[in-house]
């Protein structure tokens, strides 16, 4: 009204500092008080208005304000963008719209793997990702994770928050580091998985498979152990001449094999399957 009337009206900020001219006020802008006041004749054509918020207030609320609409409609294209599959291929096969419906299915104790896609496609596609995406990539990134497919790498997030393969536990990595990363992010994304407790153990978990070992140099010193029910178990520790310390054929183990190894020995196991120190 002011500037239909040939005045100029300069916002004052209640901090007495006076806003940018750029900068347009909206409805939670309210006047407080007017100089000249309201009733009296002003000597120029300036007007100072104080209003209730600093500039900087505002222009806090106006961004806050931007990002949750943004936040809420990434949201809504999330509730979308994830679909499950689990167990062989059928005609009958369920798809599942997030991994919570994973955990409520009859899928989720079964024997089977589960699959997922990424707006319809394989996570192998090169997806473009959402900024929430984004910092699953930048965390797994910053814990030496394998990021070279991003869309690649919220896929396996995302498929750990939804169930684990039935030998998830017992599979040994070339790259350790870069699975313990995965598990940690899915953490943070599905820390109430029914599974989460397993997602732990694989971030500190120290494995071995199959095959020679030389201790102190290919696999630590302590107390490795096998899974429970193990069969048929070959397991020998050497000296560094190959003379045997102490070894054992089990036939079968329904709490699994525990041995102890010390530097400088050998260690040699088959059909033992995976071997995880504990302590």
């Amino acid at each position: 009204m002011l500037n239909k009337s040939d005045y100029y009206a300069r916002l004052i900020g209640k901090d007495g500092k006076e806003w940018n001219t750029n900068i347009v006020p909206n409805e939670s802008v309210l006047a407080v008080s007017m100089n000249p006041a309201a009733g009296t004749v002003p000597a120029n054509d300036t007007i100072d208005i104080t209003v209730n918020l600093t500039q900087e207030e505002f222009t806090a609320a106006v961004k806050a304000k931007a990002d949750a609409t943004k936040v809420a409609a990434e949201e809504a294209k999330i509730a979308t963008r994830y679909t499950y599959t689990c167990g062989a291929y059928s005609s009958t096969q369920p798809t599942y719209k997030s991994y919570k419906e994973v955990w409520a299915s009859a899928d989720y104790n079964g024997s089977g793997t589960c699959y997922i896609k990424i707006d319809g496609k394989d996570s192998y596609s090169k997806l473009p990702l959402l900024p929430s995406e984004q910092k699953i990539v930048d965390f797994v990134a910053s814990k030496g994770g394998d990021v070279s497919l991003p869309s690649a790498t919220v896929g396996s997030v995302m498929k750990l928050c939804a169930k684990l393969d039935p030998d998830y536990t017992d599979q040994v990595v070339a790259r350790p580091e870069w699975r313990k990363s995965e598990a940690e992010a899915a953490l943070t994304v599905c820390p109430d998985a029914p599974h989460a407790a397993v997602l732990q153990q694989e971030i500190t978990a120290v494995k071995i498979g199959d095959g020679d070992k030389i201790v102190g140099q290919t696999m630590e010193p302590g107390t490795w152990k096998t899974k429970a029910g193990i069969k048929d178990c070959y397991w020998s520790r050497n000296t560094g001449g190959g003379g045997i310390i102490a070894n054992d054929f089990v036939g079968f183990a329904p709490n699994g094999v525990t041995v102890t190894v010390y530097p400088g020995e050998g260690f040699e196991s088959s059909r033992c399957g995976t071997w995880t120190k504990i302590g």
